[in-house]
């Protein structure tokens, strides 16, 4: 038994006692049972060796009491058995193996079933160590849980406090900065200015520098011929002579000027290539493209592209716009587009956008329109309404109003408005109101509402707000409302204002379910709490049963989830709002996602706002609020969450439904429970009066309902978890209840473990008798018989 090996059932101990000790025989008529239980607990005793009289002191019991239990007319508690193995395991220094001792408690527990009262006696006490046992795990919990708090506490706060230092650090510096920014500012702009000045002088000094190279190489070529002249009329001695030379560099370009043919030409910038004087060949084509027709210059820039030096054409071509008419330019386009030279005549209108007075540009486009180059002419007013300045691009937008080129007006104003700076396009809309060219600026806010970003939009929308331009603000508003979802939640985001919810509940009402289903996801997972729950209310009050059911299935399947979203919301809105929408779920037969209201409304929100909540829905007329439902959830639920619930049902003196959730829940449970949910009462709202109120009319009816065995023990299990001012309030109800037949279940629950010193045992002496040898020897009996 004590060498580790396992008994076979029913065994327990073989070890003979130390010295003989006398125990009467056990009685005829034992339940089976107990007389088992006695058996194993007398040869547990015989191993100690010890007397009757010392086992009771060590067991601080009397007597009396160990000798029934050897005796097996009474059935010991668990714990006298325990104490009793213990001693064994200490006199025999071997442990009782764990088959023996489970056999053991077998016997004790079947011992107990023969006892109904001793076996519930026992049950309770079990389920009371239990609840013990659960209590001090709670509690080491929860104090591993208060320390980790107060750990993570602190370290919010000195990151908090970090963050703090970090964001005044930043805004020292951008003050500190912000005046060197505006410098640099003013600074860059001026170089900008000086830039483009000294941009303009380069062209002019290239352009002069091309004419002096030419007339540098003119009279070097003159004085090369003359000198060649000057030889020959030395060596020949004639007078005169025909000059068989090429034609020289001034002769060239006065040809150019006049008759020399296409061909001539193009031979003559070939033959200044190959002596590496392109600028002169560039130079050569522009002069030729100054002077001659239109059918001319065409051909020109036509057989150079043909001969390979599309470089000097291409560079003749922004010197021509500029010395020549716009009906030439204009011309001299359309027999390039002709001839396939379409390069040639977006040149000539890059040139235009860059070098054209605003008056110039518009008949420019004109003409070209008028051409037959539609297209270009339209290229022509988008690139200005990109790169000019508003002035130019007003000036320009007067000179076409109404004509042949409204549209496409129109459209450069929408390219304007995609690419164009906002502060520009401000600027834009005002000069357009000032100057009477209204349909423009619709033309040019409509396309901002339609094509840029949310954040453009939002800053417009301000800076037309700050011009005094409201109306233009609330057009396009409404028509930046009407794009995709992609494009209103990161309005929603940069709007600042009261357009924000503005454009959610128009979605709400106006949207596709899916489009409203992303919002609310959306706007959950971006912290927007407040209008994800409003967006929800919204949805579910104006729409139909089939797009709300639609709505729910969608949020399911999204993240954060269905649960999450309804948890905000009833955690955001007002207890009558968060009641609102749970009626109107109930009042569409949407039972679980009103539940899931419930629920999260119920156990997450504090007693006072849970009790507006249940007040609202009772007033309403709502399912939820009724006894039935409440009874239901609430017996479901943990003892805290329970306690919360009837702290809230008292704060919406929904006295009735406390009175059935109490009915329901304690009127035939454990005790140890009842004064587990008192104990919780206290501790959920703090000692208030509302908690009082609750533990007392939890008292009432367990001095109305319950018997009076239960209200006694109630009462010890109240002292037991230091609820004593409630346990002698319940003694006093009680006392007026049910009188002396209380108070003798009272007593007896008090003395029940006490010893009884008025009995004989207690006070007989613990010296053992003398033994009987020769009569045990006669008889063949064992220490077992006596007693």
């Amino acid at each position: 038994m004590y060498d580790g090996q396992a008994p076979t059932p029913g065994e327990v101990a073989t070890a003979a006692p130390a010295r003989p000790v006398r125990l009467a025989p056990l009685k005829d008529g034992l339940p089976p049972e107990k007389r088992a239980l006695a058996q194993h607990l007398r040869q547990l005793f015989l191993v100690l060796g010890i007397g009757v009289r010392r086992l009771a002191a060590r067991q601080f019991i009397d007597p009396s009491s160990v000798t029934r239990y050897l005796n097996g007319e009474r059935v010991p508690p668990w714990d006298f058995v325990t104490r009793i193995i213990e001693d064994v395991e200490k006199a025999r220094a071997a442990p009782l193996t764990p088959e023996a001792r489970a056999a053991l408690w077998e016997l004790h527990r079947a011992a107990l079933k023969s006892n109904r009262h001793s076996s519930e006696m026992q049950a309770l006490q079990d389920r009371l160590a239990e609840a013990d046992e659960e209590t001090r795990r709670i509690t080491t919990r929860q104090r591993a849980l208060e320390e980790a708090l107060l750990d993570r506490e602190g370290r919010l706060a000195k990151v908090r406090g970090r963050c703090r230092n970090l964001e005044a650090q930043l805004e020292e510096q951008r003050l500190a900065h912000r005046g060197e920014v505006e410098l640099w500012r003013g600074e860059y702009a001026r170089l900008q200015e000086e830039s483009g000045d000294l941009q303009e002088q380069v062209i002019y000094l290239q352009e002069a520098l091309a004419v002096t190279r030419a007339e540098l190489i003119a009279a070097e070529d003159r004085c090369h011929r003359l000198e060649s002249r000057l030889e020959t009329l030395q060596a020949l001695g004639e007078g005169e002579q025909d000059d068989d030379e090429r034609p020289s560099i001034v002769a060239m370009l006065e040809e150019a000027d006049r008759r020399s043919s296409v061909p001539e030409l193009v031979r003559a910038v070939g033959d200044l290539e190959l002596r590496t004087r392109k600028a002169m060949a560039s130079e050569l084509v522009r002069s030729a493209g100054q002077s001659r027709t239109v059918e001319e210059v065409a051909g020109l820039l036509s057989a150079l592209r043909r001969a390979g030096f599309d470089t000097h054409a291409q560079t003749a071509l922004p010197a021509m716009l500029m010395v020549r008419s716009v009906d030439d330019t204009s011309a001299l386009a359309r027999e390039l587009f002709r001839d396939g030279l379409e390069e040639y005549v977006v040149i000539l209108v890059q040139a235009s956008v860059r070098f054209h007075q605003p008056e110039d540009l518009a008949d420019f486009a004109l003409a070209l329109h008028r051409a037959g180059l539609p297209e270009h002419a339209e290229g022509l007013l988008g690139a200005a309404a990109v790169v000019r300045s508003v002035p130019d691009l007003v000036s320009v937008t007067l000179t076409l109003a109404g004509g042949e080129l409204d549209g496409a007006v129109v459209t450069a104003m929408s390219a304007a408005a995609a690419q164009r700076p906002v502060s520009d396009l401000v600027t834009l809309s005002l000069t357009l109101r000032d100057v009477r060219l209204s349909r423009y600026a619709d033309v040019l806010q409509r396309a901002v509402a339609a094509g840029r970003s949310a954040s453009d939009v939002a800053e417009f929308l301000r800076a037309l707000s700050h011009h005094g331009l409201e109306r233009d603000a609330e057009t396009v508003f409404a028509l930046t409302q009407d794009r995709s979802i992609g494009h209103l939640i990161p309005l929603v985001q940069a709007l600042r204002d009261g357009r924000a919810w503005s454009v959610l509940s128009r979605a709400g009402r106006c949207r596709p379910v899916d489009d409203v289903a992303v919002l609310i996801s959306e706007l959950h997972m971006a912290g927007r709490h407040q209008f994800a729950a409003n967006l929800l209310v919204l949805t579910v009050r104006s729409r139909p049963v089939d797009q709300i059911e639609q709505l729910l299935d969608l949020l399911g399947g999204m993240a954060p989830g269905l649960e999450a979203v309804m948890r905000t919301a009833a955690r955001i809105l007002t207890p009558a709002e968060c009641a609102a929408l749970l009626t109107w779920l109930e009042h569409h037969g949407l039972d679980a996602p009103a539940e899931a209201i419930f629920r999260c409304a119920v156990h997450d929100e504090l007693a006072g706002q849970a009790g507006l909540f249940l007040a609202a829905l009772a007033e309403a007329g709502s399912r939820c609020a009724g006894r039935d439902v409440l009874c239901r959830h609430a017996s479901s639920m943990e003892v805290p969450t329970l306690a919360h619930l009837m702290l809230a049902l008292e704060s919406a003196s929904l006295t009735g439904q406390l009175d059935a959730v109490i009915t329901d829940r304690y009127l035939h449970g454990p005790v140890v429970d009842v004064a587990l949910l008192v104990k919780r009462l206290g501790s959920t709202s703090g000692v208030g009066p509302r908690a009082e109120r609750v533990q007392r009319r939890v008292l009432d009816h367990m001095v109305r309902a319950r018997s009076c065995a239960d209200q006694a023990a109630l009462v010890g299990a109240l002292q037991a978890a230091g609820l004593g001012a409630l346990a002698d309030l319940l003694v006093t109800e009680a006392l007026k209840a049910h009188g002396r037949q209380f108070k003798d279940h009272l007593t007896r629950e008090r003395t029940k473990h006490e010893q009884k010193v008025m009995s004989r045992a207690f006070w007989v002496s613990d010296r053992p008798r003398p033994r009987r040898r020769d009569r045990r020897a006669q008889t063949g009996g064992t220490a077992e018989d006596d007693l």
